[in-house]
């Protein structure tokens, strides 16, 4: 079992698209996938149709994990934490309380990969989702998104994550389809992959794409080629600038 998690510092940038395309790809190529939503507003499990509690109010109500936060949509497992994103703090100590069970209810399910589509900016070490995958015990890739604009906020992101994630990759998103812009982003991804090489594995810059936005592996049949390589990057550890 691996963890990739699609980690960034800001919000928009696509996170929840890049969790869903990884997850439809790696369940294509016959892998057995765990999405989970890390989002507080859970827009992925929106998207996909999940709409049934959250991890956190099943455990407060007492349920059995599981029960209904834990969905099988279009051969993918997709795990919803939250119901209200109001009550996270209150939900938060209940959670800690069970994390055996919850560890064993994952682990269960046998899955080859999990999928953590992370809320904006959570830390290795103040956050209970992220202590529980810890205790797995398992190898972590990290995909750090940015936009242009926040390439410097996510170098430092990342280098708090450096203990915790072994292979790291940069995706410069959403990159105006401008040969300007194309140009500026390039160079940017050069430079940090020059000057971090210790930090990131691999840098790859992805111009905008209409088709991307909100995006819905169950219903869309669609195909991109820069995330297929970042994807590709993270299964065979490639070192790589694109």
């Amino acid at each position: 079992m691996e963890a990739i998690y699609v980690l960034g510092v800001k919000g928009g940038i696509g996170k929840t698209t890049f969790s869903l395309y990884f997850a439809k790809r790696l369940s294509l190529m016959g892998k057995k996938v765990m999405y989970i939503d890390h989002d507080y507003f859970s827009f992925g499990c929106l998207i996909l149709g999940h709409n049934d509690l959250g991890l956190l109010e099943e455990i407060e109500r007492n349920l059995p994990i599981f029960s209904r936060s834990l969905k099988n949509i279009d051969n993918l497992y997709v795990l919803k934490l939250f119901s209200n994103p109001l009550n996270i703090n209150k939900n938060y100590p209940l959670l800690s309380n069970k994390i055996p069970q919850v560890l064993n209810s994952i682990l269960k399910r046998e899955v080859d990969y999990i999928i953590l589509d992370s809320s904006v900016g959570i830390l290795p070490d103040n956050d209970i989702v992220m202590a529980l995958l810890e205790e797995l015990e398992i190898e972590k890739e990290g995909v750090f998104l940015s936009d242009m604009l926040s390439v410097n906020s996510t170098i430092k992101y990342a280098k708090l994550w450096e203990n915790n994630i072994k292979y790291k990759v940069l995706v410069i998103n959403m990159v105006p389809p401008i040969p300007e812009n194309l140009s500026e982003a390039i160079k940017i991804a050069n430079e940090v992959y020059n000057n971090y090489n210790e930090l990131f594995n691999a840098a790859i810059v992805v111009q905008f794409d209409e088709k991307m936005y909100n995006y819905n592996p169950i219903i869309a049949e669609y195909e991109n080629e820069k995330l297929n390589s970042i994807l590709l990057s993270i299964l065979y550890r490639y070192n790589t600038l694109k």
